[in-house]
């Protein structure tokens, strides 16, 4: 998942992953991981420097940070305690 900044005006799969959090339409969460990128220009570079790197050579993983879905939605509720966040 990228988070941000957004590059359009409209909400992309990523944000929609989060937004469902926040909106109620997501009543639970699943027991999974999940791997985030905080800021679309980390992949961004990350694929020039493969790109631009003549040994790069398979697949390469960019990801900040894994998350469990319990760490995500824990998260949201500490800064939208307004919300109706899922706590299970």
């Amino acid at each position: 998942m990228v988070l941000g900044p957004l590059l359009q005006p409209i909400v992309n799969a990523s944000i929609l992953h989060i937004l469902k959090y926040l909106t109620g339409s997501a009543k639970t969460y699943a027991n999974s991981v999940q791997a985030y990128v905080h800021d679309i220009r980390d992949v961004a570079l990350a694929h020039m420097l493969v790109f631009e790197t003549p040994s790069a050579s398979g697949r390469y993983i960019c990801a900040e940070r894994m998350l469990h879905r319990g760490e995500v939605v824990e998260i949201l509720a500490k800064f939208f305690p307004e919300y109706p966040i899922p706590t299970k």
